[in-house]
């Protein structure tokens, strides 16, 4: 086995190896998942213009700020990449985008949900919170087409940290269009004026899905240096 056959394999090992520091987050996030799905449908009483429907609001809010954080860390970590062309940037980067894309998902698919049982219509083209966090959808999708499309591994990089940029720019803005913008279906924020048990409610949801997020973040990475090992050992082989 050559030299860089064997540091690939050593990086495996290592990223296989459980380890309490890495993964007692996602322990965490497990034990603490249920009880607060739980409380979420049973402990803060139901707003009176919405009914049972706001109870998705402890789960749709929470996923929403991370798709809007996510990006913002994928960006800095390209951008250090471009400056030091160091790949664990590059993997960073990479971690976070997917982790925006996947809770993006959660956003749209949450709300949607939402939508339909309180105003009976899921989608509105012309609101623009949902408009500018379908943009946000977009760049994400185009991060990942660049780094499709471009064969080089070093260019490819590069190219997609321009691309995370893009898409913090695109979470920037849906950010500011919430706190500007009052639309005519999506719901005013609440946040101001929460009686105590849905504000506990929702902290402690919004506690628990960065917990989450940090978990699913630490497996990407890992999963991504796996990944890259597995494809160096592959390449020397041949």
């Amino acid at each position: 086995m050559s030299k860089n056959q064997s540091t690939a394999l050593e990086i495996v090992r290592y990223h296989l190896k459980p380890e309490w520091s890495r993964d007692g987050i996602f322990l965490l996030f497990v034990l603490l998942l249920l009880p607060v799905t739980y409380m979420a449908l049973t402990y803060p009483p139901p707003l009176l213009q919405q009914g049972q429907a706001h109870r998705i609001f402890y789960f749709h809010v929470p996923v929403a700020w991370v798709a809007l954080y996510a990006p913002l860390i994928s960006a800095v970590t390209g951008m250090l990449y471009i400056f030091t062309r160091n790949e664990r940037y590059d993997v960073w980067s990479l971690a976070n985008a997917r982790l925006s894309l996947l809770f993006s998902i959660g956003v749209v698919i949450t709300g949607m949900i939402w939508a339909s049982s309180e105003w009976g219509i899921a989608w509105k083209w012309t609101d623009e919170r949902l408009m500018t966090f379908f943009i946000l959808g977009l760049a994400l999708c185009g991060y990942f087409l660049v780094r499709f499309m471009t064969e080089d591994p070093r260019r490819r990089a590069v190219y997609a940290a321009y691309m995370a940029v893009v898409s913090a720019l695109a979470a920037l803005l849906t950010f500011y269009i919430i706190r500007w913008v009052t639309p005519d279906l999506h719901p005013t924020s609440v946040l101001g004026d929460m009686s105590p048990r849905i504000k506990q409610t929702f902290w402690i949801s919004v506690l628990v899905y960065h917990f989450f997020f940090l978990a699913l973040l630490r497996l990407a990475v890992r999963h991504e240096y796996i990944h890259r090992a597995f494809e160096r050992m592959r390449a020397l082989k041949s």
